[in-house]
């Protein structure tokens, strides 16, 4: 399983739930595709039928969510015997004497906190106060990997030398799992999100059932505008019910299946709907490895299928949507990427290869 640790319990925790009250076939203001680009294009004839990322070779790789029942990044991933609790805190002048091989086995965190020659581990024992042995199967930092595949080329294998002259090799997942945790604990520059979480069957914060949060509308004006005429992916929940799935769309294929009067529950103002059938395609997990996973069977893709109906006006912009089918995405949202690391992570750009 691959579910995100939240970045705020009210924003991303959800469960199954009975939706039994009427929504507006509009979208609400939480659902507006506004909320990430005032610049949207509404027209649906002028938005692409098709479309995906500009950059699916550097970015938008596949990773490890580092569960929190395994430690997190603290789990020493390319050891014979993998752990990530309870592990020895290699002195320096232990660290000196030990081999290539050695050094590789042990841990992101513990791998940069050498590279910082802090060998009080301060980077370790701060995950560790992040991650419990007894935590969901799902619990990670999903939430950061998503965003830092979305703006950082995936990261290549590199060996920094730190003050001391211990030279620190950083596998491809050691540097994503260090990004992924930055992205998920430490980039405060917020996020934007279109549609809201469930819980226990009503949105957070409110009394109303959830079962159109994400308007059908909004959702094709952002894909469509957002992948297919800027190139750029976005981050969806990409599962209705119970469990977050937080992935990287990279593309979309959008079937027209019919045109129809406005219903009763249409967005006010809609002088006919069109059902669509639209196929995302967006990157899955995988296992941890040395190297980049971009060109092989270890980069995962996967998609949906969604149905629904867009309302337009007289102009022919898509003003409300509906969807027809069970299947489709609870809430879409975005973070910034970060253009310099602070704190503990200042250097940290020296693992990168952007």
């Amino acid at each position: 399983m691959h579910h995100i640790r939240s970045l705020t319990v009210a924003l991303f925790l959800c469960v199954s739930f009975s939706a039994s009250a009427d929504i507006l076939e509009a979208w609400q203001g939480f659902s507006s595709p506004e909320i990430l680009s005032e610049g949207f294009t509404h027209s649906y004839f002028t938005l692409p039928a098709e479309g995906a990322t500009s950059y699916q070779g550097p970015k938008y790789w596949s990773s490890d969510y580092w569960p929190s029942q395994a430690g997190g990044i603290n789990n020493r991933w390319a050891s014979n015997r993998p752990s990530g609790f309870r592990t020895y805190n290699f002195p320096k002048n232990e660290l000196l004497r030990m081999s290539t091989q050695q050094l590789k086995a042990l841990s992101p965190s513990e791998k940069y906190d050498i590279y910082m020659g802090r060998y009080d581990y301060p980077l370790k024992t701060e995950v560790a106060g992040t991650v419990s042995e007894t935590a969901a199967d799902w619990e990670g930092i999903c939430h950061g990997w998503v965003v830092a595949a979305l703006h950082h080329a995936e990261p290549q294998p590199k060996t920094l030398r730190n003050q001391d002259g211990i030279a620190v090799p950083f596998g491809s997942s050691d540097i994503k799992g260090l990004l992924s945790f930055y992205y998920a604990w430490h980039a405060n520059n917020g996020s934007q999100t279109v549609g809201k979480r469930c819980t226990f069957g009503q949105w957070t914060g409110g009394e109303v059932a959830c079962d159109q949060d994400l308007n059908a509308g909004a959702f094709h004006i952002i894909i469509s505008n957002r992948i297919g005429l800027q190139g750029e992916g976005i981050i969806m929940d990409v599962e209705r019910w119970d469990q977050v799935w937080n992935q990287p769309v990279i593309a979309y294929r959008s079937q027209f299946m019919g045109e129809f009067r406005p219903t009763q529950t249409a967005a006010r103002g809609t002088v006919r709907e069109l059902r669509l059938s639209t196929q995302v395609w967006y990157v899955n997990e995988t296992d941890n490895s040395w190297y980049p996973v971009h060109g092989t069977q270890n980069q995962k893709t996967e998609s949906k299928t969604f149905q629904y109906r867009v309302e337009l006006n007289n102009r022919d912009e898509i003003i409300g949507g509906t969807w027809e089918s069970d299947e489709r995405p609870d809430f879409i949202w975005q973070k910034a990427k970060v253009e310099a690391f602070s704190g503990y992570f200042a250097n940290f750009s020296d693992l990168l290869n952007d």
